[in-house]
């Protein structure tokens, strides 16, 4: 964080992509994640509902439907719930949330991401195909990156399917921040 000239306020920590899955550990419901790795994603989701930390969206609420399906908005609830909260909250002030337009294509896949002939495979039995409901975090870090020329990073919390395709996705220049790279 850094002051302002005036040292009136505080400017967020620019910026990052924050998958569903670390509000969801953070709230416990990985019951494979550790209480190191729990504490790990509480520590992301209480940066962002302080404000330090600014989080990348699309203004056709990809991310918003992705975060509204998996879990319920309450100020007082849980603080995966706090966290949609604030996305809703803030999603057009532009100091603790930046909003960026995905383009689809004809076939209704994400013009920026970069493999929508699913070329991309990995030898782990699991993770054979990049999971289609996180092309769009893809998209998302590679068109800010077009608009703004700066990364934000994707944070995920232990998704082995992330790390499994963690070479492609630095081969397309996205950056990948796993919280909990061990407990995958």
């Amino acid at each position: 964080m850094t002051l302002d000239s005036n040292a009136k306020s505080i400017e967020p920590m620019c910026c990052q992509i924050v998958d569903t899955n670390v509000a969801l550990t953070a709230d416990g419901a990985n019951s494979l994640a550790s209480k190191v790795c729990q504490r790990s994603c509480i520590s992301v989701i209480r940066r962002v509902l302080s404000g330090e930390i600014a989080f990348v969206i699309d203004e056709n609420n990809e991310v918003l439907r992705e975060y509204r399906k998996n879990i319920y908005p309450d100020y007082k609830g849980s603080l995966a719930e706090q966290f949609m909260i604030h996305a809703l909250t803030y999603q057009f002030f532009e100091g603790r949330v930046k909003r960026i337009k995905l383009e689809k294509n004809a076939a209704d896949q994400f013009e920026d991401y970069p493999d929508n002939e699913d070329n991309w495979t990995t030898s782990d039995s699991r993770c054979k195909r990049f999971d289609p409901d996180d092309k769009k975090w893809v998209a998302l870090a590679l068109r800010f990156k077009s608009e703004t020329g700066t990364d934000a990073p994707i944070v995920n919390a232990a998704d082995r399917c992330w790390i499994a395709f963690e070479s492609h996705l630095k081969s397309a220049d996205v950056i990948l921040e796993t919280l909990c790279r061990e407990e995958r």
